[in-house]
C-alpha cells in the first residue's frame, strides 16, 4: 500500500511538474563581465528545481529548503547565500504561478515600455531594486533581476 502511494506521489508531482529550458545571463558589475548559462527549469506544487546540465549542476528548492548539489554532490552554500537564492526562488515561483496577490504585498507594480516592472517593499529591497518582466500569454517570457550591487541576471524561456 505504501509503495503504492509513494509511487502515486511521484506520478502526480511529475503529471503537475512544468519543465522549462531557459538561458540565463548574468552580469557583474566586480568585474565588468557577462556569463551566460544554459539550464532547464522544473516547477512542482512546493518548489522548483533548476539543473545547469554542462556544469552539472541543480538546485533544487523544496518546502523552503535549498539544495545546492554540482556533480551529484551536496554543497553546503554560506547561510546568507543560501537565504538570498531562497527568497529569490521564491519569487520565481510566486510569478510563475502567478499569485498576483501575494506579488502586490511584495512589490509595487507600474508598467513601463510594454513590461511588468516590480519595485520590492519588503526586506528584499536590501538586495533587489527591481524586476524586469516579461510576459506571453500569463507564462513569464524573460524576467531580470536589477540587484542592489549593480549586477544582474536575465532569465529568458525558450520557445
Amino acid at each position: 500500500m505504501f509503495r503504492t502511494f509513494l509511487l502515486f506521489l511521484l506520478f502526480a508531482t511529475t503529471l503537475f511538474a512544468k519543465s522549462y529550458n531557459f538561458t540565463e545571463l548574468r552580469y557583474s558589475d566586480a568585474i565588468g563581465r557577462y556569463t551566460q548559462v544554459d539550464g532547464v527549469i522544473e516547477f512542482f506544487n512546493d518548489g522548483l528545481k533548476i539543473v545547469y546540465p554542462k556544469a552539472k549542476k541543480e538546485l533544487i528548492y523544496k518546502d523552503d529548503d535549498l539544495h545546492y548539489l554540482q556533480e551529484g554532490r551536496e554543497i553546503e552554500l554560506p547561510s546568507l547565500q543560501k537565504a538570498q537564492m531562497a527568497q529569490y526562488f521564491e519569487l520565481l515561483g510566486l510569478i510563475h504561478r502567478g499569485d498576483s496577490s501575494e506579488i502586490s504585498e511584495m512589490f509595487d507594480i507600474s508598467q513601463k515600455d510594454g513590461m511588468k516592472i516590480l519595485t520590492p517593499t519588503g526586506s528584499i529591497k536590501n538586495y533587489i531594486k527591481y524586476i524586469q518582466l516579461q510576459e506571453d500569454s500569463k507564462l513569464f517570457h524573460n524576467i531580470k533581476l536589477f540587484l542592489q550591487n549593480n549586477d544582474t541576471i536575465s532569465i529568458t524561456i525558450d520557445g
